[in-house]
């Protein structure tokens, strides 16, 4: 971040290209970017993937937890640690950068081509222009292997919990079963991946999804569990007390905001995203063989559910 901000203008013939504008281009709003639905989506998406919010991962962690630890207290230092790492200041070293030795043209469609362009292929080119680029390089891809490494395992373990709670299984063999499934699954990703199919799993699995889980998510804890009960559920132990508007916030407004970015969703991408108007012909089979297997595998997941659900309805009446 440091090394980013002192870049200057690298170029004389083009003091346009400088670190400034960098900055400009990345946090000048375009607000009317916010009538689209797709916008929204993604927002949305990125925060509950970064706080591991409707995808199970939370959920798992907290049956680890103790009556008396602070959740008030971890949640906000969590939420408020990883959104100042990952939004304000990895963005700031991508894009800026990108943009001072791309320029304002080229900067568009980098940062349209998607994360993972950004951080393996533009990020490197950007690095080679840098004194010890070497040494850059090894942080760049270091930092990002330690941020893949920990995303894996925190995406792991309600698998693996699962396993071992639900069919009895062992740790070291739910670890193995899950990793073989896994690695047959990251096939398709590594082989297609200029096919569309990692931005075909992002998006469903990632992102709208994600979005969806998460509401559901928020009803069953408000409204299902209770607000009430949640409450006091939160401030066990707690050094901290939250403001008790947020309980009209969780109860009302949460849910609301996120039924309408789904609703306006559907009504402005639903037909195009499913009828793959915007995927080119030779990428609409991947991208639907990619949509079959993610229908496949939520069915066996919900087969396996259910059969868990069962085993502990037999084991309640014995």
């Amino acid at each position: 971040m440091i090394r980013v901000v002192t870049l200057g203008a690298p170029d004389p013939a083009r003091p346009d290209w400088n670190i400034v504008n960098g900055f400009g281009f990345l946090w000048n709003p375009d607000f009317s970017a916010l009538r689209s639905a797709k916008v929204w989506l993604e927002a949305a998406g990125q925060i509950f993937f970064t706080l591991s919010v409707g995808i199970g991962v939370i959920l798992t962690y907290a049956s680890y937890l103790s009556k008396g630890d602070d959740v008030a207290l971890s949640g906000l230092t969590a939420a408020s640690t990883n959104e100042t790492a990952e939004v304000i200041l990895g963005a700031s070293i991508v894009i800026p950068a990108a943009f001072v030795f791309f320029g304002p043209q080229d900067i568009q469609s980098i940062a349209r081509s998607g994360v993972f362009n950004l951080g393996f292929v533009t990020m490197p080119l950007v690095l080679l222009k840098f004194p010890l680029s070497f040494l850059f390089g090894f942080l760049w891809f270091f930092l990002l292997f330690l941020a893949g490494i920990t995303s894996a395992v925190s995406l792991a373990q309600p698998a693996v919990s699962f396993l071992e709670d639900e069919f009895n299984i062992g740790r070291k063999k739910a670890v193995t079963i899950f990793g073989i499934v896994s690695f047959i699954l990251c096939q398709p990703a590594i082989f297609f991946l200029g096919r569309g199919v990692v931005d075909e799993l992002d998006f469903w699995g990632g992102t709208f999804f994600l979005v969806l889980f998460a509401t559901i998510e928020a009803i069953l804890f408000a409204w299902v569990f209770g607000m009430e009960k949640a409450w006091d559920e939160v401030h066990k132990g707690a050094d901290m007390r939250i403001p008790r508007i947020y309980k009209f916030i969780i109860k009302y407004i949460t849910p609301l905001f996120l039924f309408c970015i789904l609703g306006m969703w559907l009504w402005q991408e639903w037909l195009p995203v499913i009828f793959m108007k915007n995927v080119s012909a030779l990428d609409k089979p991947f991208v639907f063989a990619t949509r079959v297997g993610l229908f496949l595998l939520f069915m066996i997941l919900a087969v396996l559910v259910k059969i868990a659900w069962r085993k502990k309805k037999a084991g309640e009446k014995a």
